[in-house]
């Protein structure tokens, strides 16, 4: 019987808002590269998110669709706590540090454990660059040889030796699309940025999609309330001392 971790599995809810138009794009010889560098890194990374959003995932072991409320404090600790979407009733909950999962069944009563690197765990939840992929900060590492280019979506920027691209977008200077590619130039994984809106000053994705073909996994997180800088004092799943543990099994 296939584990249900992820009885959390979860979304695709529609999009929510539209996304504003594009303003007109200068040519690219307008700008310079070291100038779309510095409008894309001058946005200050949150340090915690909470949120509460619709969850969709599927993969080859696991696909559902679940509500999920969201706790994370920047490259330490990430949290969710799934709900069946409709009737409110809990169905999991999971922690993902740096090196581990825990994930509580709560119909089994069965804690799973299993290394951050589960095949179930996409990677838009790795700890270390959660906060970065869940709120659309993926950006290009300063000092890395990019091209720049100019498209009708925003400009692009590529990184030949990572194999990797990013759409940005000139109205917020944020990234819309990350493309990774292997040496052969097949897609390998890929996140697109939907549906910004205001949180305060600053402007994040309301609608995250997530693509790994090699592992034929995709995942939807839709956001129906985000809020970001507030702090987290508890990251623990609050449970007994002698429930049950168990291996998180890959079959």
């Amino acid at each position: 019987m296939r584990v249900a971790v992820l009885v959390i599995l979860l979304i695709l809810a529609g999009c929510a808002g539209s996304r504003p138009a594009l303003d007109p794009i200068a040519p690219v010889e307008a700008y310079e590269l070291e100038e779309v560098m510095d409008r894309i890194w001058v946005h200050t990374l949150p340090s915690t998110l909470r949120a509460r959003g619709d969850l969709s995932m599927k993969t080859p072991l696991y696909s559902g669709t679940l509500t999920a409320e969201i706790s994370h404090r920047r490259a330490d600790s990430l949290m969710m706590i799934f709900r069946v979407r409709g009737f409110g009733i809990e169905g999991g909950r999971l922690l993902v540090t740096p090196d581990s999962l825990f994930f509580y069944d709560r119909f089994a009563q069965i804690l799973r454990i299993a290394g951050s690197d589960h095949p179930a765990l996409p990677a838009l939840f790795s700890v270390q660059h959660a906060i970065e992929q869940m709120l659309g900060y993926v950006r290009p590492i300063p000092g890395t040889p990019l091209q720049l280019e100019s498209t009708q979506n925003g400009f692009v920027l590529t990184d030949s030796l990572l194999h990797r691209t990013y759409t940005i977008d000139p109205v917020h200077w944020r990234t819309i699309q990350m493309t990774q590619y292997d040496m052969s130039g097949t897609l390998v994984e890929a996140l697109h940025f939907h549906d910004f809106f205001a949180v305060g000053e600053a402007f994040f994705p309301r609608r995250i999609i997530y693509r790994n073909p090699a592992r034929d996994m995709n995942a939807i997180l839709h956001y129906r309330s985000l809020s970001i800088n507030e702090p987290i004092a508890s990251m623990s799943l609050g449970l007994p001392d002698d429930v049950d543990r168990v291996p998180l099994s890959e079959e």
